[in-house]
Parts: structure tokens; sequence; C-alpha cells
């Protein structure tokens, strides 16, 4: 009998630790979707999956698994440094009414959206080409380039992301 109160409390802790996290994750994935409707974007589609990882000067700089982490955010308008150690969970959503449908020729464009402690710290952009792979670096949220966003040349901006996040 024992063992089955026992057994009781436990399914029930668990309930609550899983209901607790859902809820958290949907709050998120709400204020992602909020965020991506309120920049004026018409939402297309929502990705099920969304990628979490914790933010170190490794990912920044070093290898060739931290170019996509310097392309991302290089593009944002707040600094990496503020979220080192941080975890950062991206949403992703195909939208349209992008500016980079105008560039591109194109209907739609992938829009990933950056958040860290429940709050959106920014986000991506990437033209979609139906029956074309476009290749090239992600575009700030809304559009521009790192040289727009930054001011700086790729080559100014390099040399001084080395020096920030280099060995």
């Amino acid at each position: 009998m024992r063992t089955r109160r026992y057994f009781g409390i436990w399914i029930g802790f668990m309930v609550l630790i899983l209901v607790g996290c859902s809820k958290e994750l949907a709050r998120d994935e709400q204020t992602a979707h909020d965020y991506v409707k309120a920049q004026g974007y018409k939402i297309i589609s929502t990705e099920d999956e969304t990628f979490e990882y914790t933010l170190t000067k490794k990912l920044l700089y070093g290898s060739p698994e931290s170019t996509p982490y310097q392309q991302m955010w290089g593009v944002q308008a707040v600094s990496p440094d503020d979220y080192l150690g941080k975890k950062i969970t991206i949403y992703k959503f195909t939208v349209s009414n992008h500016p980079l449908e105008k560039i591109y020729l194109t209907d739609t464009t992938n829009v990933n959206i950056l958040m860290a402690d429940g709050e959106v710290i920014g986000g991506t952009s990437f033209p979609l080409k139906e029956g074309e792979l476009l290749m090239g670096s992600a575009y700030s949220l809304d559009g521009r380039t790192l040289e727009e966003v930054t001011g700086l040349t790729f080559k100014e901006w390099s040399e001084d992301w080395k020096k920030r996040y280099g060995n």
C-alpha cells in the first residue's frame, strides 16, 4: 500500500514538472510568434523544432563550427558579450511580406528569432526561393547585411571579431 502511495506521488511530481516546462516553452514560442507579427511579417508556418545552445566564446570564434554563430551574432543589434553563458533558444518561422522578397524576387523568407531569459534578443532572416538553393550569410531580422548593421566592412568586422573572441 505504501509503495502505491509513493508511486502516485512520484507520478504527480513528474506531471507537474512536464506541465511547468511545456508552459514555459509555449510562452516563449508565443512571445517569438507575437514578435514576428509585430514586425509586420505574415507567418506562413512555424517550425516545430527549436534550437537551443549555451553561448560561449568558443562558439563565436576559432573553428569551422563557429561560422554560423559568427554570422548570426554579427547581424544583431545586441552584443554577444551580454549573453555569454546564457541559454539561447531559436524559434523558426516562414514568413511573407519581408524586405528580402523584393531583392530575391521570392514570396517567402525564413526568420529565426533568438530568445534568452524569456525575451526576444534579436533574429536573422534568409530568403527562400522555390527550386533554388540560395547560399550565403544570414541577414538581420529586417533584412540588413552585416555591413549595414555594423557600419564596418567585412574585413574590419572580422579583425575586430577576432580580437574580441579569438584566443
